[in-house]
């Protein structure tokens, strides 16, 4: 998001919520009426009181804003809605579905111009950003322990900064490894690696076998993450990556690129480690489940030699589950109403309704539980769901817990870009990158 939206957005005078409420009777029945008479009164009561409330109440429109959910789920989405209105009569929900590259920039130039949505779907990274300008509601400080208490906590405390937490999660993306059979065949590899270090170890044999490259690593800022070293010192101010582990870190890889050994460029680059692993160039890819179909689609014969296993990891056995959120903004003037709408439509029934139309993963405790994703373990698409039940407990989003969080990891990268790509001093590369993540905290 470029500065000077945000910038606009701290303009602005964020309207306050509307609370609803219904009106009662508090009429009470005579004390000479019978037992089974008061008792026949107080339900009539009830029901005119809840008939009042039900008319009375403020009537609201809660716009939510999804990202490229159209056309492929707007039949199950409209059916979502119409439940939702079926059952909040009071409330009528506009659903816009906008482009990846948009929403944050619409977003706020919403806001600024007073017309802000209420319920908004968001990635972490982009979720961090506008909650550190103050954009989001603290779900800690005005949603309900009830709807705060049904997610997966490491994915709740995602968007955490603080004691304050800004969305409610949504649908999770496990990576799982898909790897090439046939490849490992041909290398003479019969234990698949578990981790960089293993996985290094048979670079080599596989490249020198097959010509194919093992795998390709995650971009450096992931690698950290998942080498257990601290991108950020403890109280967020300072960086901290810039550590003799994390030149040797880069002294081993550079050693495994410069040979050829292992790709040095493009590390994380989804669509070209795409494009190598469909064209026989690559053994090893880490993706969520959807993209099967994907590789399916684009290259069968590739689809019909993929066997599925745990994703490669550091020392930290962690992998990353990406994950997208639903946040409700500071600007929407319906708190109240949007924070129950974002509930439902992330609640244990809706997520696992929408898991079934698609491979993605759920956040919520109770649906992740549910046996839907451990029935089938006979095809690739049914072992690829089992895969992500299993790592729900292991990955995360990972995430920094500060605002601008995608800057810093452009800094933190631009290490990597200095000594593996350009074959750089790799210390002079770390302190560089070292000052520029200072200076973006700053």
């Amino acid at each position: 998001m470029k500065r000077k939206l945000i910038n606009v957005l701290l303009s602005v005078v964020f309207a306050a919520s509307v609370v609803l409420t219904g009106c009662g009777n508090n009429n009470t029945a005579s004390d000479a009426q019978g037992e089974g008479d008061t008792q026949a009164v107080t339900e009539v009561q009830e029901e005119e009181g809840a008939d009042t409330e039900e008319a009375t109440a403020e009537p609201a429109t809660i716009e939510f804003w999804t990202i490229a959910l159209k056309p492929t789920f707007t039949e199950f989405f409209n059916g979502l809605i119409a439940q939702y209105e079926e059952e909040n009569p009071n409330v009528t929900v506009k659903w816009v579905d906008l482009p990846y590259e948009s929403i944050q920039e619409k977003l706020v130039t919403s806001a600024a111009g007073g017309s802000s949505p209420d319920v908004v779907n968001l990635n972490t990274q982009m979720a961090l950003t506008l909650a550190g300008k103050g954009a989001l509601v603290d779900l800690n400080a005005e949603a309900t322990e009830e709807q705060r208490s049904i997610y997966i906590p490491s994915l709740y405390e995602s968007t955490q900064i603080g004691n304050s937490a800004y969305a409610f999660p949504w649908y999770a993306s496990p990576n799982i490894m898909f790897y090439n059979k046939d490849l490992f065949e041909q290398a003479g590899i019969t234990e698949i690696p578990s981790t960089y270090e293993e996985a290094n170890k048979l670079a080599k044999q596989m490249k020198d076998s097959t010509g194919a490259y093992l795998y390709n690593p995650p971009e450096f800022f992931n690698m950290l993450f998942e080498e257990g070293i601290a991108i950020l010192n403890e109280d967020n101010t300072a960086a901290a990556f810039n550590t003799k582990q994390s030149a040797d870190l880069l002294t081993s890889f550079q050693e495994y690129t410069k040979e050829d050994i292992l790709p040095k460029d493009k590390w994380g680059v989804w669509d070209n480690e795409l494009k190598l692993f469909e064209t026989g160039k690559l053994a090893i890819i880490s993706s969520s489940g959807s993209s099967l179909a994907r590789v399916k689609d684009e290259a069968p014969d590739i689809y019909d030699k993929i066997a599925i296993s745990a994703p490669l990891t550091g020392s930290e056995k962690l992998s990353r589950n990406a994950l997208m959120n639903v946040v409700v903004p500071e600007a929407s003037k319906n708190h109240e109403e949007a924070i129950k709408f974002a509930a439902w439509i992330t609640n244990d029934a809706n997520q696992l309704a929408f898991c079934k139309e698609v491979a993605i993963f759920p956040s919520t405790l109770a649906a992740a539980a549910d046996a839907y994703f451990t029935s089938d373990t006979t095809s690739l698409e049914g072992q690829a769901r089992a895969m992500s039940a299993q790592l729900s407990e292991t990955s995360k989003d990972y995430s920094l817990g500060v605002e601008g969080q995608g800057e810093i990891a452009k800094e933190v990268n631009k290490a990597y870009e200095a000594a593996i790509v350009s074959g750089g001093d790799i210390q002079e590369a770390l302190d560089n990158a070292e000052q520029l993540v200072n200076s973006e905290l700053k």
